[in-house]
């Protein structure tokens, strides 16, 4: 277990269950995550985000993938969305058929959570490991270098939970430091304009939704100066998105402006994060990919 600087009790729950823990003052998800990577002589290696939740059986199915195929560099599951309380959402990611094989492309426009996928070591390490320099999608930033290089494998099993953060403007804060993601267009790993501008596409909608739920939930609080600027950030990031739910949209604004308690529009925009987003805002995440808490981790196991 490697904790980037909690000030939690990670440490004694660690000691109680008898694993070796390290504590690294990192403060960075790719460098905690090659202090871990360093510390393993295994031919495989899996990592999982601290307030993810592994199920059952995960990783046996992986396991076999890359016995079956030597040269793979890693393969790769499903997860399930859950609660902050971790019961399962009836939302999966990524969606059937998994890309499978030299499928950069395929894999840049649906990326799996890091917690479901199995890397042969080795060839993590030729890769050059995480790039610490980026602070949000450093899994999907080693997988997509990795898809370039080598064979990938999907495997139809769900092997954990992904837990989705309730909106909020602390949430809103978060993804709007990393609004850059929605620009994202690796180079030199087979991805063409067309995959490009599917992500970019998604990661698009997702963040708008996103704003949009947070906005909902600030002026529920009454807090309307954090309802106008997720409004903002919700326009900023999709224009064309905004214009086609302007209703919507200028209804939430007006009632920021007001400080009236919002009933009528709250509700379906803040249903939104089951129905519209789906695996989307599971993938951001990324983490990544792409809902993330790394927003509220303070360690990675």
């Amino acid at each position: 277990m490697v904790d980037d600087d909690s000030h939690d009790r990670t440490e004694d729950v660690a000691r109680q269950h008898r694993v070796k823990y390290v504590r690294v003052r990192c403060h960075n998800t790719g460098r905690s995550r090659e202090e871990g990577l360093e510390l393993t002589r295994t031919k495989y290696v899996a990592f999982l985000d601290d307030d993810d939740a592994w199920l059952p059986g995960n990783m046996e199915a992986q396991l076999a993938a890359l016995e079956e195929h030597p040269h793979a560099a890693f393969a790769y599951g499903i997860a399930r969305c859950a609660t902050e309380d971790l019961q399962p959402l009836p939302m999966t990611f990524p969606s059937p058929p998994l890309a499978s094989g030299i499928a950069p492309e395929q894999l840049h426009v649906d990326y799996p959570n890091i917690g479901v996928v199995l890397f042969r070591r080795d060839a993590v390490v030729e890769a050059g490991g995480f790039d610490p320099r980026i602070k949000y999608q450093q899994d999907a930033d080693l997988m997509i270098r990795l898809a370039a290089r080598r064979e990938i494998v999907g495997v139809e099993a769900i092997g954990m939970l992904y837990r989705f953060r309730a909106p909020s403007k602390a949430r809103a804060d978060y993804f709007w430091s990393n609004r850059e993601i929605t620009n994202w267009w690796p180079k030199h790993v087979g991805v063409g304009w067309k995959a490009a501008a599917r992500f970019q596409c998604k990661m698009r909608r997702m963040f708008y939704h996103i704003f949009c739920e947070d906005a909902a939930v600030c002026v529920a609080l009454g807090h309307r100066r954090d309802a106008l600027e997720c409004l903002l950030r919700a326009l900023w990031v999709s224009p064309s998105r905004a214009l086609r739910h302007g209703r919507t949209l200028v209804s939430v604004f007006w009632r920021s402006i007001r400080g009236t308690h919002l009933r009528s529009v709250a509700a379906p925009v803040i249903g939104a994060d089951t129905r519209l987003l789906g695996s989307e805002i599971a993938q951001s995440v990324t983490g990544t990919a792409c809902g993330s808490s790394e927003a509220h981790r303070h360690g990675s196991r």
